[in-house]
């Protein structure tokens, strides 16, 4: 019995390391890290994510399955390219799906303390901003706040089967809510002020008003991503260092 459960354990822990690094790697290419067309080798990103070949191995199989990579035989994976009109499409249909989650969460209404929290993620937006300028130590806390924001507002739709569409079209590189364009500072703030009015809506039960403003906040990713994607596909264009930011 002990050796089963030693067995078990271990197979246990390798499943955990095996999705950790199929969702490491999904987000990096989710957000642009990797060219589109870019072999992807397992020893490399064993080193990058820091984990053994092993399930390196196993997550390259799970994204090829769900089409985020190609597999070619003699020459392993490589990044799908995704035509811009993909990347588009992806958005629109976000920006539709993600608006009607809005309108249903201000149809149900929300309590004091879905407010207290909503508030508590909006404030690592207000924290970032209020220094006027964007650092390198920024960009992990603004994904993650930004990515919450849009996640609580579809579970707060209420509705299992919407919340899983658009974890489907999110699956599309460029077209997640994790996805940061890391130089506009000015488009961060005005990013985050829809976001305070998205919430407004929402708390206020304006559910018409808080759908099609939530629309317009993704809407405004499209023609940013546009100007960053070469004509080859997914190939984001080197954003500058510097301290500016825009996202959806």
């Amino acid at each position: 019995m002990l050796t089963a459960a030693l067995a078990l354990n271990s197979d246990t822990g390798m499943s955990s390391r095996t999705q950790d690094t199929a969702n490491n790697l999904r987000d990096r290419i989710l957000r642009g890290a990797f060219a589109a067309g870019e072999h992807l080798q397992e020893i490399p990103l064993a080193a990058l994510l820091g984990v053994s070949r092993t399930p390196v191995r196993a997550a390259l199989a799970t994204l090829a399955s769900e089409g985020l990579l190609d597999y070619a035989p003699k020459r392993g994976y490589s990044v799908r390219r995704f035509a811009m009109a993909e990347i588009a499409a992806a958005h629109e249909v976000r920006a539709n799906l993600e608006g009607m989650a809005c309108r249903y969460a201000a149809e149900r209404g929300i309590d004091g303390e879905t407010a207290r929290e909503l508030e508590r993620i909006l404030a690592i937006g207000d924290d970032i901003l209020a220094k006027g300028r964007l650092v390198d130590g920024d960009r992990e806390p603004w994904t993650d706040m930004n990515d919450l924001f849009h996640t609580r507002i579809i579970a707060l739709s209420g509705n299992r089967l919407l919340a899983d569409l658009i974890d489907r079209t999110c699956r599309v590189p460029l077209a997640s809510a994790r996805v940061i364009h890391w130089y506009d500072y000015d488009a961060l703030k005005g990013s985050h002020l829809l976001h305070r009015r998205i919430y407004r809506y929402i708390r206020e039960r304006r559910a018409i008003d808080a759908e099609a403003l939530m629309r317009e906040h993704i809407y405004q990713g499209i023609d940013q991503i546009r100007q960053r994607i070469g004509p080859a596909g997914q190939t984001p264009h080197p954003a500058p260092s510097s301290s500016k930011l825009r996202t959806e």
